[in-house]
């Protein structure tokens, strides 16, 4: 992935509470002025996000992708206390914020968040500081939020199978989603949001939006019509409720407006994607991340809807 026009750099991001983040920086030749931070998805680490991550800073933006507690390169430091789900939006994001807002004074603010990564802007005490957000593929994880066809699966896997997998052997493998193994703490986070109609809630079941009004970002939130198993259409649509002072452009992609076969949860960030699409949403976010444009505002319930851009 190394270029001579690019500095990539491994870096070690620090948490308040002990915890120490593996991440990898980007560093343009010629900065645009604009930062972005690249927040994944459950369980997937930051080499997965390094191909785009690339991309990105070849056009100009200062890019950092990171693996948050538990997770790939980012193993329980001594001294931290366990890792949990809820520590990864509440602790690991902002920090790492906090990281790249030290490395890279004076920029713009933008992050790419993945699934898991658009759901925790809220518990950021940064939130309002957000300049623009390009969210794909993330949702609303409520297990009703899915089709019919997948509820039957999903009641099975929350009430049934995850309970007695993670109460053996106190973790989730990572074959059964497709990304790193899971934690135990982790993923009883997980599956208590999952069955929650409020979805982020803390161990009492308290809806947790402790920033989310804070969030005033433009946002484009991108879903794709063959993403069934992990972000369906209605999940995106109703995680636009979450942040309703952010100025939210809302797409719905299908495969062929794109020109692929398929997309699904996982294909916008392999680096096979065609990279008209991937220059399409770098030349939003550095327009979006613009001060003349970063301070709109509208409600969620105006969002656009459209299919491709």
């Amino acid at each position: 992935m190394q270029t001579p026009r690019l500095k990539i750099l491994s870096v070690s991001i620090p948490v308040p509470d002990g915890q120490i983040l593996a991440g990898t920086l980007i560093e343009p030749a010629q900065p645009n002025g604009v930062s972005v931070q690249i927040n994944a998805a459950t369980g997937v680490a930051r080499r997965y996000y390094e191909s785009f991550a690339a991309f990105l800073a070849g056009r100009g933006f200062t890019v950092l992708a990171f693996d948050y507690r538990g997770i790939g390169g980012s193993p329980q430091s001594p001294g931290a206390p366990l890792p949990r789900m809820l520590d990864w939006g509440r602790r690991d994001i902002p920090a790492a914020a906090d990281f790249l807002s030290r490395h890279a004074p004076g920029h713009r603010r933008a992050m790419v968040c993945h699934s898991f990564g658009g759901q925790m802007l809220g518990l950021m005490p940064q939130a309002g500081e957000i300049d623009a957000v390009l969210a794909i593929a993330s949702q609303h994880g409520y297990w009703r939020n899915w089709s019919r066809r997948h509820q039957l699966r999903l009641l099975l896997s929350w009430y049934v199978a995850f309970p007695a997998v993670v109460g053996l052997i106190d973790r989730i493998p990572g074959w059964w989603l497709g990304g790193q193994p899971l934690p135990g703490a982790i993923a009883r986070d997980w599956r208590r949001w999952c069955c929650s109609p409020h979805y982020l809630v803390d161990d009492d079941g308290v809806p947790l939006r402790p920033y989310n009004h804070a969030v005033r970002a433009r946002m484009r939130m991108i879903s794709f019509a063959d993403d069934h198993d992990f972000g369906p259409k209605k999940g995106v649509d109703r995680l636009m409720g979450y942040y309703p002072n952010a100025a939210i452009e809302r797409l719905h992609v299908a495969p062929r407006d794109w020109g692929l076969q398929r997309i699904g949860h996982f294909g916008f960030f392999k680096r096979d994607m065609p990279q008209q699409c991937w220059a399409a949403q770098a030349d939003w976010l550095l327009q979006a991340a613009a001060p003349a444009t970063a301070t709109a505002s509208a409600g969620a319930g105006g969002a656009q809807n459209l299919k491709a851009g």
